[in-house]
């Protein structure tokens, strides 16, 4: 299949370019930098700027996608109003425009866990949300109900990935998990505001075979969540990364023994049953081996 894919250079995008083009794909990745030295040699490259239509209109025109992977969203963790208005903005004239081109009968979007209005309890597909708690979820939901109307009138199916906390290779080094290693790295850990908040990690290679996955196979449009499907606290992410990089617990033990155990705002997971069902997925490495797995591409 020839496939567009959009923040292509980024956290998730850099290893799906690469999964899709070993697995036999035509890829277009489309970044505002490109990677300085791509490790295949079969994926074409696009250095645009989604703001700007005369950046990319010709060249994918050009490439007829069948389908496309719509994962930029620029300026993270920038979520003022003026930044989630220009991704918005800009989303909505790249999705308008890929649904006039006849080639493209599928488009994949990365949405968020943080649309889900409740931040305690399992988090279902199906769930209407309003998704207006920041500016950063009003406009994700802005844009999803606009794309599926997008879709629906062009006779494109369309797929929402709500992906729930995504770490391992190549995250941001402000993230928490890498701000966990690196100050283990220096034999202590970060501060943590809340340490008995709960959310439910997801390792990236899991969520890229998502993604892989809904290229491949059709599916009934919809949502579908990308987590593991269970929540664990901070503290607990501590002592495993502690365990590994330290073969100790004893600081975590500290942070616990010093935080007030009522002190949890967050506890919220994935309902995987839409994911499970129509995409046949599930994600196959648990927390202590994503840990692992990190610590060893940091070092």
């Amino acid at each position: 299949m020839r496939v567009l894919i959009t923040g292509a250079s980024g956290f998730i995008g850099r290893p799906l370019v690469e999964r899709l083009s070993i697995l036999g794909h035509e890829v277009l990745g489309i970044s505002r930098s490109i990677p300085s030295a791509p490790n295949h040699s079969q994926i074409s490259w696009l250095q645009a700027d989604l703001s700007s239509k005369k950046s990319y209109q010709v060249q994918v025109s050009e490439f007829s996608p069948e389908i496309v992977v719509h994962l930029a969203w620029q300026d993270i963790p920038d979520f003022s109003i003026e930044k989630s208005k220009l991704n918005l903005d800009q989303s909505i004239d790249f999705i308008s425009f890929i649904a006039k081109l006849s080639s493209c009968k599928k488009i994949i979007f990365s949405g968020s866990c943080l649309e889900y209005d409740n931040a305690k309890g399992e988090c279902l597909e199906n769930e209407l949300v309003k998704g207006t708690k920041n500016h950063f979820t009003s406009a994700k939901n802005s844009l999803r109900i606009k794309a599926a109307a997008i879709c629906n009138e062009n006779f494109i199916s369309f797929a929402w990935f709500r992906i729930f906390y995504v770490y391992g290779p190549g995250q941001r080094s402000e993230s928490l998990l890498p701000s966990i290693l690196s100050k283990l790295k220096e034999g202590r850990l970060p501060k943590i505001n809340s340490p008995y908040n709960s959310n439910d990690y997801i390792y990236v290679d899991d969520v890229v075979n998502a993604f892989s996955k809904a290229v491949a196979i059709n599916f009934p449009s919809g949502i579908f969540n990308l987590g593991s499907g269970v929540s664990t606290n901070v503290i607990e992410v501590c002592r495993y990364a502690e365990k590994i990089t330290l073969n100790s617990s004893k600081l975590s033990d500290e942070l616990e023994a010093k935080t007030d155990q009522n002190s949890s705002e967050v506890d919220f997971w994935a309902n995987i049953e839409f994911s499970s069902k129509y995409l046949e997925w599930a994600p196959k490495i648990n927390l202590t081996e994503g840990i692992v797995k990190t610590w060893k591409s940091l070092n």
